[in-house]
């Protein structure tokens, strides 16, 4: 099996051309290949458990098991890579992808009595599959075509993102009962298995060695990376209840599947615009003011909601959601990969920064979606009790620009 190419100390050889690699082209198709298969069942994954249970409160119990299990099996994939191939994350994530599939069509209606099982599956696979994507990001670009990477990356997530809800939207109102579910579940499966294969044509990328716990512990007595780490979170606890609460919302409001994929449709194709020119035109002299006007306009969209969940909120947010996160997204993704490869040292230590940032995003996304999950436990003036947490969800997201602001001085003087 090939190798990637490494130096005396094991390291991949830095490749500092502007142009992606073969092998960088071959982990771009594995990272779309799950992207498609994704965007075809996450949406619908949380509208058929809401479905099944006609609770809301199912719903963010899944997405919170799956969050609470993703920080350790995290950890222990960073480990893991130590010892063995980089790519194990992705192979043993694609695996428990594969069976939670598996587990969901087996299960049927009786998903929903189930969710403390379906999240952890869930939240496992995730864990390992995004430990490696994290740490092979890095290893496989460098700082003069990373805002390409991501903004390749980001097209063709946002691509699928627009497609595959839309195409599932359609199959499932087509189909009677919950027979549509059941066949975008055993597409989405064919698709992982179909990315699981490609993995095993990655390079081999073997750098035995042991988890450093002393440098994951002394990374965060770096007062820069701190201030970054306040951002991680901040930014996670705005988007851990975003990432699934919002989709909820509009099937509740239109009651069709085939509508939440329009949605999806129109607003994502502004992330497709918008992904292209920042990828392409993005000065890094702006970075800055791209994050600072992309996390205000989030916020501002979020606003809209805390005045009233309707059609015409949700519209507005999915509009300037489709402008706003690329703005911050592909400029602050690259300047993460930057600070970690500064402090990685040479590439010693770049699983254990990953694994640093990645408990700084546990540490928002936890408490963002258990406080929500505990709201929708609150049966009187519930739609008070939403729209105050979304005023906290908001102050603690623009709390990043403060962080960011440190951070930046922090590196001036």
């Amino acid at each position: 099996m090939k190798q990637l190419p490494i130096t005396k100390k094991g390291i991949i050889q830095p490749d500092y051309s502007n142009v992606l690699s073969k092998t960088t082209k071959i982990f771009l198709s594995i990272i779309c290949l799950n992207g498609v298969a994704n965007s075809l069942s996450s949406i619908f994954i949380n509208v058929y458990l809401y479905k099944l249970s006609q609770d809301f409160y199912e719903v963010a119990l899944f997405n919170f098991i799956s969050y609470l299990i993703w920080a350790p099996t995290f950890v222990f994939a960073g480990w893991l890579s130590k010892k063995t191939d980089r790519r194990n994350g992705l192979i043993i994530g694609g695996i428990l992808q594969l069976l939670f599939y598996i587990v969901l069509l087996l299960l049927g209606s009786s998903a929903s009595t189930n969710i403390i099982l379906l999240g952890l599956i869930f939240g496992a696979g995730s864990g390992f599959y995004w430990m490696s994507v994290n740490t092979l990001s890095v290893d496989l670009t460098n700082q003069t075509n990373r805002d390409w990477f991501n903004g390749v990356n980001g097209i063709f997530s946002a691509f699928s993102q627009m497609i595959g809800p839309i195409t599932a939207g359609w199959i499932i109102t087509a189909q009677p009962g919950f027979s549509g579910y059941q066949l975008i579940f055993t597409l989405t499966f064919i698709l992982f298995l179909s990315s699981l294969s490609i993995t095993f044509s990655l390079p081999k990328y073997v750098d035995k060695g042991t988890f450093n716990w002393k440098a994951l512990w002394n990374i965060n007595k770096n007062v820069e990376w701190r201030h970054l780490s306040k951002v991680f979170s901040s930014l996670a606890f705005r988007d851990g209840v975003l990432s699934f609460a919002v989709w909820i919302w509009v099937y509740m409001v239109t009651g069709s599947e085939g509508s939440l994929g329009n949605y999806v449709f129109y607003t994502t194709t502004i992330s497709i615009i918008t992904y292209y020119m920042i990828g392409k035109f993005i000065d890094q002299k702006n970075r800055g003011r791209y994050i600072m006007i992309g996390t205000i306009g989030v916020s501002l969209a979020v606003f809209g909601l805390v005045l009233d969940v309707n059609f015409v909120t949700l519209l507005f947010y999915g509009f300037a959601a489709g402008i706003c996160i690329p703005l911050f997204e592909v400029p602050f993704n690259t300047l993460s990969l930057n600070t970690i490869a500064k402090f990685d040292n040479r590439g010693k230590n770049r699983i254990e920064m990953v694994v640093s940032r990645e408990l700084a995003l546990s540490a928002g996304r936890i408490p963002s979606v258990g406080g929500l999950m505990l709201i929708y436990t609150i049966e009187e003036n519930q739609n008070l009790w939403v729209a105050s947490y979304l005023l906290i969800v908001i102050f603690i997201g623009l709390l990043s620009l403060h962080f960011l602001r440190n951070y930046r001085r922090n590196i001036i003087g």
